[in-house]
């Protein structure tokens, strides 16, 4: 069995180096389509860490009536948590609302210090929201609740900004699919050309009692080592690459908020999705094409 195995490898070489030229040509094109989806796979995952962030970060602010009294609060804060889409509800008093108020103008927030003994902020609710739930629409129904004044969420361009990084991430799986289906296309092809130049040998192979599972080894091999050499450079790029872009911006992007993925070890599963993408598409491309060519009964 070892034996017959070892003959499979040995002809799967020999594929390939007598037919460099077309290989090669397979390899290149495996390579700048690996090299294309760890572009995409690199954004895509940088933009689900960004959405991620700003969905933690993005939160609705809900103003409490001022009639409503402190010990009316526990009821209200229940009513809001049953609210579709309501993650977690955490309250905030006057005091605290004074606080956020004051840090969000920095140095010159301590102006305001004036107001700590009469207070005219209002309390109120930070309400985090479940994945997948729309901003406005939890929002609108916070807002029916008895004893909620005003909502406050960022408005409109929020959600829009978080529709528009779902859109690239979800618009990036479909390239990414759209670029393996054709490297596979064209491993198909190679694979077709290496059958075709070799259609006497395949010939004589059945003649002589060969099966199509034997015939077929040897060129499903070939195309799984053109599938693995084309993911070299991908790899190496993908982790000395990003490495750079990493520390050239620091692990950040316009602010602390928008931070990229850590080099490591998120190089290192792109880089072996990139590996398993090559393998698989390799094997699927010259499974698909030797199957085509030895579509015959005994």
């Amino acid at each position: 069995m070892f034996r017959l195995i070892g003959r499979h490898f040995k002809e799967a070489f020999q594929g390939i180096f007598r037919h460099f030229s077309s290989s090669l040509n397979s390899i290149t094109a495996v390579t700048v389509t690996l090299l294309l989806v760890s572009l995409l796979t690199l954004i895509i995952g940088n933009v689900s860490q960004i959405t991620r962030v700003l969905e933690d970060e993005v939160k609705i602010w809900v103003k409490i009536e001022d009639e409503i009294e402190e010990g009316e609060i526990p009821s209200l804060t229940r009513k809001v948590e049953n609210v579709e889409g309501v993650a977690q509800v955490e309250f905030s008093d006057k005091d605290s609302e004074l606080d956020r108020f004051i840090s969000g103008f920095g140095e010159e927030g301590k102006l305001f210090e004036i107001y700590r003994e009469d207070n005219p902020l209002s309390r109120a609710f930070i309400v985090s929201l479940r994945e997948g739930f729309s901003i406005s629409d939890v929002a609108s129904r916070i807002e029916k609740v008895n004893g909620i004044s005003e909502i406050d969420f960022g408005g409109v361009n929020t959600e829009e900004f978080l529709k528009l990084l779902n859109g690239i991430r979800q618009g990036g799986y479909v390239i990414v699919l759209a670029l393996t289906l054709v490297a596979i296309f064209l491993i198909q092809n190679t694979i077709n050309q290496t059958i075709f130049n070799r259609r006497l040998e395949i010939s004589i192979m059945r003649q002589v009692g060969a099966s199509n599972s034997y015939i077929r080894q040897p060129f499903v091999i070939e195309g799984i080592f053109i599938g693995l050499m084309g993911s070299i450079l991908p790899v190496l790029a993908t982790i000395f690459g990003y490495k750079y872009i990493y520390e050239a911006f620091q692990g950040k992007l316009v602010s602390g908020m928008l931070t990229l993925q850590p080099v490591y070890p998120f190089a290192f599963f792109v880089s072996g999705f990139l590996i398993i993408v090559g393998i698989v598409v390799g094997l699927i491309g010259s499974f698909l094409s030797v199957n085509k060519h030895l579509r015959w009964r005994r």
